[in-house]
């Protein structure tokens, strides 16, 4: 610390998250943020970036925290297809393999040029994006899981993403893995052919245990 004296009350205490005493500077409390022995609550912690290499017809996060964290964060940077005009989908993993039944329901809003539309089904995916080009930008946006390591609870998903189709095409979306299980896997993949580019980053965000 800058100053390991500087507490009111105690010459050394020992400092852990959800277990600090006495009274600090700025610059000690802005240390011990960094040393990761205070909690903020709602920060993210980095779980881990990759990017697709080559053309996979599915690209997954094998490892997510879930039992570490009851809420993820998901930031996707120019996810395209393949194949143009195809649709960007979710799936989840349990005990290590992708769920494919019909255990998924979403609702979205879709905004562009030539209108708007909602749509709501129950389905074997949750739908992130509808019609992404391979000659445009490809899909941007983020998403939020909720209750992934709680096998006593459904497991949701709110996203908000763009992309140029039929000009500025956004999407607003929400959705449910209706199973009580463990999710410990996010699979992704295109509704026709294969994946080509995109960076996926995968957080979680701290809260009280």
């Amino acid at each position: 610390m800058s100053n390991e004296f500087g507490y009111i009350g105690t010459a050394k205490p020992t400092q852990a998250v959800l277990n600090n005493s006495g009274v600090f500077s700025v610059n000690e409390h802005k240390e011990l943020v960094e040393d990761e022995k205070i909690l903020t609550l709602g920060q993210l912690e980095l779980i881990e970036t990759k990017t697709i290499t080559g053309t996979p017809s599915t690209f997954s996060f094998d490892s997510i925290k879930e039992s570490e964290y009851n809420v993820h964060f998901m930031t996707i940077t120019n996810n395209k297809p393949q194949t143009d005009d195809r649709h960007i989908m979710l799936r989840f993993k349990t005990g290590g393999s992708t769920d494919t039944a019909s255990n998924y329901q979403y609702a979205m809003q879709r905004n562009n040029t030539g209108g708007s539309e909602v749509k709501s089904t129950n389905d074997s995916k949750i739908w992130l994006a509808y019609n992404v080009g391979t000659n445009r930008e490809g899909l941007n946006g983020y998403f939020y899981i909720y209750n992934a390591g709680d096998s006593t609870k459904y497991t949701f998903v709110t996203s908000q993403n763009l992309h140029f189709g039929i000009g500025i095409d956004s999407n607003f979306q929400s959705g449910v893995y209706d199973i009580a299980n463990v999710v410990n896997g996010i699979e992704f993949s295109s509704s026709d052919g294969n994946l080509e580019h995109g960076t996926f980053s995968l957080y979680g965000i701290k809260a009280y245990e």
